[in-house]
């Protein structure tokens, strides 16, 4: 019977560890499961073999916020997310439990102190609780995949903390309660079924109000990009109607030369084409390789928002009088990042290009954009008017090639870019020129 109450605690703890693992969407090789579940079984064991009891009754909270700290390991993961991805999953079992334990199972017969008595109903609520768990953070799954994929936006970082602040107040709440009873045999099952109705409660509004401001975020973000999409495309779109303008006059402007030209051979006068050619046709090819109409490049890239802003910038380049190539030469659609991080990316790297170039004694830019087997690469190369730029400090805040420190745009690039772990960036300056190199894995 022992055998068999330990395994049932063995497998509960495995839907605990599987629980806490879904919640941040982390995946671990089965020998560090094991791993995981023999530090679980040896953390209890030494609790309750410890002569402060005390600390036995928040022994499941100690450990998955020891272990939330030790698996989460991104540079983003705030102190506060990895308390609360310690705290959610035992704050939500725990008050699982107890609506179980004080409000359902009564109606059946089974008392609190049945439970106490009975290990067998005790396991059997614990395996309920976990369902129930497991069901809660499946239905609001997306809004907790989100924040542990990026860094936090202030209003989800202020909603982070006040979830923290009530899992924390109710844990400890409810544990001393019942360290309490135990060690003083002084009844306090009236206050804590109070506590859990009023916790029951604040804990559900705290998820709603979490989840209405990780989607208002997903929002902001979503009409971020399409503002930014708009705002190019109108541009692009006036640059394609110039263009087509420049053609339809180029090709009015040959007719008229052809008859010209037909002229001149039919009354076999030389000098009639001689003419023409010395005052138009000689210098056309200059027309006809003018970079505006490097634009069809852009018909390789998958992605209109990307298109856009690159002929945006590419436009506004060229009137800056800088001299802009591009290098796209396959098919490209983007992997493995998000489109409005991006397209923040890449528009901090290509206006600090721009900046920097017209300073320079020959303004130039060179863009590219490479499939690379597994991977991508988007290159930004402009010329500088220093021989070498020190980049040891260029990413911090402040800190910024240009005069008086004014640019804080390479360190929102760093931020951004601590959120992707398939994500690096190379960056170089040597003679004159200025090179900004970002590779992107493509994700599994």
């Amino acid at each position: 019977m022992i055998i068999f109450l330990f395994l049932l605690t063995v497998v509960s703890e495995c839907f605990n560890i599987c629980l806490f693992l879904y919640l941040i969407n982390k995946r671990v090789s089965i020998r560090h499961f094991l791993i995981i579940l023999f530090c679980r079984i040896a953390y209890t064991k030494i609790c309750n073999s410890l002569s402060w009891k005390f600390l036995f009754y928040f022994n499941e909270e100690i450990f998955y916020l020891l272990l939330s700290f030790f698996i989460s390991r991104k540079p983003y993961l705030q102190s506060k997310l990895k308390i609360f991805n310690a705290l959610f999953p035992t704050t939500l079992n725990n008050i699982s439990f107890r609506v179980i334990i004080f409000f359902i199972f009564p109606l059946f017969g089974i008392s609190v102190e049945t439970i106490k008595v009975n290990y067998l109903i005790a396991v059997s609520s614990s395996f309920l609780t976990i369902l129930l768990s497991f069901l809660l953070i499946k239905l609001f799954k997306e809004s907790f995949g989100v924040i542990q994929k990026r860094r936090l936006a202030p209003l989800i970082s202020k909603s982070i903390i006040i979830a923290d602040i009530i899992m924390i107040a109710y844990t400890f709440t409810q544990q001393y309660l019942v360290y309490l009873e135990n060690t003083t045999h002084t009844s306090t099952l009236i206050i804590r079924k109070l506590i859990v109705v009023i916790y029951l409660v604040l804990f559900f509004i705290m998820l709603i109000f979490l989840d209405r401001n990780i989607r208002a975020t997903i929002q902001s973000q979503l009409d971020f990009q399409k503002d930014i999409q708009l705002s190019h495309l109108k541009n692009y779109n006036k640059q394609i109607e110039n263009l087509y303008q420049s053609v339809r006059s180029f090709r009015h402007d040959y007719a008229n030369i052809l008859t010209t030209l037909k002229l001149g051979i039919e009354q076999n006068d030389m000098a009639i084409v001689k003419e023409v050619y010395d005052s138009v046709l000689k210098d056309s090819d200059k027309h006809l390789k003018s970079k505006t109409f490097d634009l069809t490049r852009l018909i390789n890239i998958g992605d209109n928002t990307i298109k856009s802003l690159l002929a945006s910038k590419f436009l506004e380049a060229e009137e800056n009088n800088i001299d802009v190539s591009l290098d796209i030469p396959e098919t490209i659609k983007l992997e493995g990042m998000e489109m409005v991080d991006f397209i923040t990316v890449i528009s901090i790297f290509l206006d600090n290009a721009m900046e920097a170039s017209i300073q320079s004694d020959i303004p130039k830019m060179h863009i590219g954009y490479f499939n690379h087997g597994n991977k991508q690469l988007f290159i930004v190369q402009n010329s500088t008017r220093e021989e070498f730029i020190s980049i040891t400090s260029l990413f911090e805040r402040g800190v910024s090639s240009k005069e008086g420190n004014r640019g804080i745009g390479l360190a929102n690039v760093r931020n951004i870019l601590d959120n992707y772990q398939n994500i690096s960036l190379k960056t170089e300056s040597m003679t004159f020129a200025f090179t900004q190199e970002l590779n992107i894995s493509k994700k599994a």
